[in-house]
């Protein structure tokens, strides 16, 4: 079986690039591992220049990356269920019906806003070179629950980690390079619409963006709770236990983002197969960011 290999994309203002964390999908006695190791260092350069006046008025921010100097791996796509019979030609029509990014963040604390973002993962499940995104935030404020996350304010309260004014442009750029011209965007998360979304828009229109009119979301949680479990062996639908009732063995730093965005693609594959869930079905019973009732950003 083909590995899957997951690259953190890092964006850092005006340094190199100093590494990348791989995981490495492998199957083994009818059960799906994934495991964490590191590679050599990279030598790929991702800047960040602020253009415009130096008297108070905003700023516009630019990514420049040396395309010469990228070496990225190559991601294989999640294959989740296919089109049904009557929906073959439409999905043929449209190519791709849209493109689905899994996300995950880690916070401050729980959803209020006075909360903060202090990391952020995503990956295409279409897989390709460049599919991952991933990068500390620093939030500026102390973080009360590290003891969940392991995350401390001295891995964030440096100079080489971006704000989120620093990366919300950098997301906005990633997803233009993933997008698939005519398609929507749909952003997978666990628990999403009481948690995940909140966070990610809050903080979009803390930075001046509107949400794009063709962005969508969907929660993976009412899908799972869908799951029927004749065993009965299944006490609930976190990750954690999804993982379980998968055979997904995950060797990677548990609350952390792109751990959890890994885990989540496995199985949100195995959720769609099982139920037989379309990407049509998909954007049909995905949220408009008007759906989503979040709070604007406030001090803690």
């Amino acid at each position: 079986m083909a590995s899957i290999l997951s690259g953190s994309f890092h964006h850092v203002r005006n340094c190199h690039m100093s590494c990348i964390n791989i995981s490495l999908l492998r199957f083994s006695s009818g059960k799906y591992i994934l495991d964490q190791c590191n590679t050599r260092s990279l030598t790929t350069r991702a800047q960040l220049t602020r253009e415009g006046p130096q008297n108070g008025t905003p700023e516009s921010i630019k990514l420049h990356i040396s395309k010469a100097e990228v070496v990225k791996p190559h991601i294989e796509p999640i294959q989740c269920y296919p089109a049904l019979p009557n929906e073959e030609k439409l999905e043929a029509k449209m190519n791709r019906p849209a493109t689905i990014l899994v996300f995950d963040l880690e916070t401050t604390g729980a959803n209020s806003p006075g909360e903060r973002i202090i990391e952020f993962a995503a990956r295409n499940l279409m897989g390709g070179r460049n599919s991952t995104f991933q990068t500390l935030i620093n939030p500026e404020i102390k973080i009360k629950n590290s003891y969940i996350h392991g995350i401390t304010n001295s891995m964030v309260d440096r100079p080489r980690v971006p704000r989120i004014e620093d990366v919300i442009p950098l997301v906005m750029e990633w997803v233009r390079i993933q997008q698939e011209p005519g398609n929507p965007v749909v952003w997978l998360a666990h628990n999403g619409k009481t948690f995940d979304f909140h966070f990610f828009l809050r903080e979009m229109s803390h930075c001046g963006y509107d949400i794009p009119d063709d962005w969508r979301f969907f929660d993976t949680l009412p899908l799972a709770k869908r799951l029927v479990d004749p065993t009965g062996k299944l006490k609930g639908r976190s990750i954690k236990e999804l993982c379980k009732h998968f055979n997904i063995i995950v060797n990677e730093p548990a609350h952390r983002a792109m751990a959890d965005v890994n885990m989540l693609s496995l199985i949100y594959q195995r959720l769609t197969i099982s139920q037989e869930f379309t990407s049509l079905n998909l954007i049909e019973e995905s949220l408009m960011a008007s759906d989503i009732k979040w709070k604007p950003r406030s001090e803690r």
